[in-house]
């Protein structure tokens, strides 16, 4: 739903593309071999992508919830890093997280967010 077309997202990591740090399999970016500026890690748990906290985005987990548009509230975002063709998607990354918490910070429940 999010890349219909296979357009955009050209890559998908799985637990088999992690590196174990003590307890815990973290998803090194740097391993791939692929520019970091054009990258984005969309994970349900932050801990992930703790070696590059600058490319990823946390999402509420998916796992038994039917109901579940996590990703397609993220269409807004991914949409405006293609459209507007930000050349560091860490940018924009940043500017969202500052936004959302700010919001979140006021209460206020339907998150807007803008790349400008």
């Amino acid at each position: 739903m999010v890349d219909r077309n296979n357009a955009w997202i050209k890559h998908r990591l799985y637990r088999q593309h992690t590196v174990p740090i003590g307890p815990a399999f973290i998803k090194d970016l740097s391993k791939l071999g692929r520019d970091l500026a054009r990258t984005i890690m969309v994970d349900n748990i932050a801990e992930n992508y703790q070696l590059q906290q600058e490319n990823g985005i946390a999402i509420k987990s998916w796992i038994t919830d039917p109901n579940d548009h996590a990703l397609v509230k993220l269409i807004p975002l991914l949409e405006a890093i293609v459209i507007k063709e930000i050349p560091d998607v860490r940018i924009a990354l940043n500017s969202y997280k500052e936004q959302f918490n700010a919001q979140l910070a006021k209460g206020v429940k339907e998150f807007h967010f803008s790349l400008e």
